[in-house]
């Protein structure tokens, strides 16, 4: 009984060495706070109550009562947002929110025109030369407008509470009928698709049609994405954490992605193969002795 034992014990290490592999951890997300993002036509976030300090028992107790719309700082849109019958927030499948990433950067349009849009020759760029969209796929589109959300005025391209005169990149319609057909053409589905700026929609929209269309297929938004310099190109993967509003139209989201941390990504794959190998032998050996 004693060699099973052992046998046991040495296969759960040479297992267990894979979770020992370090992840980088990159926060997507901005902070939530009186300076957070807002539809300008929105009430900021405000907190109308709040408790602090040393209770009558002598223990420390705080809390906070706060309202804010529900597409605050960076925030989720569900379907439903622009699609009637579509998804909720607390109906949007868990396996939609957690998958690969990707990011398709813009940047160098955006410097020369702040009203540029991803569109379809860019999505057919990075397919060209990075391959196709994984299955599950959350797509993230890099502006650089991420630079500005501490001022409202350049985050928003104006300090007027006038739709119309919005400044800020975005995705055009046309991206995202690619991007919803590429389930289609390949077999993989995007699940949601997010970008640093306040909208999806150019500044200038005013009918939203990239919301709609994107919307219209159950994929969800994600806006005001914070820390997308700090991604590359593919190789990653997001877990998007949205607060779970029942027939919620969205939410502030917390956004994570993960990378393996140098070298990582191959150590694991290679554990993976390796480990089950060991194990076999191991097993094998067991039984001899």
């Amino acid at each position: 009984m004693s060699r099973y034992l052992t046998c046991y014990a040495v296969l759960c290490m040479i297992l267990c060495r894979k979770s020992s592999c370090k992840e980088n951890v990159v926060d997507l997300s901005h902070d939530v706070d009186e300076n957070s993002a807002v539809w300008i036509t929105r009430e900021p976030y405000e907190i109308v109550k709040s408790t602090k300090g040393y209770a009558a028992g002598g223990y420390w107790y705080e809390t906070y009562r706060f309202c804010m719309s529900e597409h605050t700082g960076t925030h989720l849109d569900a379907p439903s947002h622009f699609a009637e019958g579509k998804w909720s927030v607390e109906q949007i499948p868990l396996d939609h929110l957690m998958g690969p990433g990707v990011v398709i950067d813009i940047r160098d349009k955006v410097v020369k025109d702040p009203n540029a849009e991803l569109t379809t020759d860019d999505v057919m760029s990075w397919l060209d030369e990075h391959g196709p969209l994984p299955n599950g796929v959350i797509v993230f589109v890099r502006t650089g407008w991420a630079s500005r959300y501490s001022n409202k005025t350049a985050y928003f391209g104006t300090d007027k509470n006038d739709t119309t005169k919005l400044v800020f990149p975005g995705i055009s319609k046309g991206a995202a009928q690619l991007l919803v057909s590429h389930e289609a053409v390949s077999g993989n589905k995007v699940v949601g698709v997010g970008l640093d700026t306040p909208s999806l929609d150019y500044g200038k929209s005013q009918d939203f049609e990239t919301h709609q269309t994107l919307m219209r297929a159950n994929v969800y938004g994600l806006e005001n994405v914070a820390n997308l310099d700090r991604l590359p190109t593919k190789g990653f993967n997001v877990i998007v954490m949205p607060i779970k509003l029942r027939g919620g139209s969205g939410g502030p989201a917390r956004i994570l992605a993960t990378m393996p941390s140098s070298g990582g990504a191959s150590l694991s794959s290679a554990f993976v193969g390796s480990s089950f190998v060991i194990a076999l032998n191991m097993l094998c050996l067991c039984h001899m002795f």
